[in-house]
């Protein structure tokens, strides 16, 4: 789902996932605003879980120990968690996706940083370990469009939302709308949507730049 940045795709994020007032999303504090902003949008409360002192990423272990914490004394569980791939870094995704099964929350990767990284032999953003992964196409990032980002997932319900969001909240498909189509012209609107959509101009330079993927990779590699 290709939107005008990655902090648009971390809100839409949120809204697919339901996150609304009084619910609570956790993420690491090592990172751009973007990553505790896009839950405030959504009204909702933000908190923080203390990174890993090697890798800067957000430390299960930590996050474990907070989980364990609230339970036994019947404090708020997260209802998602936002995780932050620090510097092309992946978070531990296979622990804390099991976590999240225990507890009950669902996971947004940031993942900004980790265009074209890995994660057990397979490439972040193929979602195995999480429910949406974001991507920054940011000037600042490995690739650019100029601006822009991109959210990936699995889930075609998940899919779907993050389309409406992005997009007025507006819909062409007859099953979702309300009344029967006037014509082929008719769209109705089914949602509080943002326009969030990639202009086709920022498109066409991260196609070119996805070419060179491999090869930006490899140079930092060096």
């Amino acid at each position: 789902m290709a939107v005008n940045s990655a902090t648009s795709a971390l809100h839409i994020a949120c809204l697919a996932l339901g996150v609304q007032k009084n619910d609570l999303v956790w993420t690491s504090p090592i990172s751009f605003v973007a990553s505790a902003n896009c839950v405030l949008y959504c009204n909702a409360t933000i908190d923080f879980i203390d990174i890993d002192p090697t890798s800067y990423n957000l430390s299960t272990k930590k996050l474990k120990q907070k989980l364990e914490h609230n339970r036994s004394n019947n404090l708020q569980l997260p209802n998602v968690l936002i995780l932050v791939h620090l510097s092309g870094q992946s978070c531990e995704m296979a622990p804390i996706y099991a976590l999240s099964k225990e507890y009950g929350f669902s996971i947004i990767e940031d993942a900004s940083h980790a265009i074209g990284s890995q994660y057990k032999g397979k490439p972040i953003g193929n979602c195995q370990y999480s429910d949406i992964t974001i991507f920054s196409f940011h000037p600042v990032k490995i690739i650019t469009s100029a601006e822009g980002g991109i959210a990936t997932t699995n889930s075609i319900e998940l899919a779907d939302k993050m389309s409406l969001f992005r997009s007025h909240g507006v819909t062409r498909d007859a099953e979702k709308m309300t009344e029967t189509p006037h014509g082929d012209w008719y769209y109705q609107q089914i949602e509080l949507g943002f326009n969030y959509r990639m202009p086709e101009l920022q498109a066409a330079l991260g196609i070119s730049q996805i070419k060179r993927l491999s090869a930006y990779i490899e140079k930092r590699s060096l």
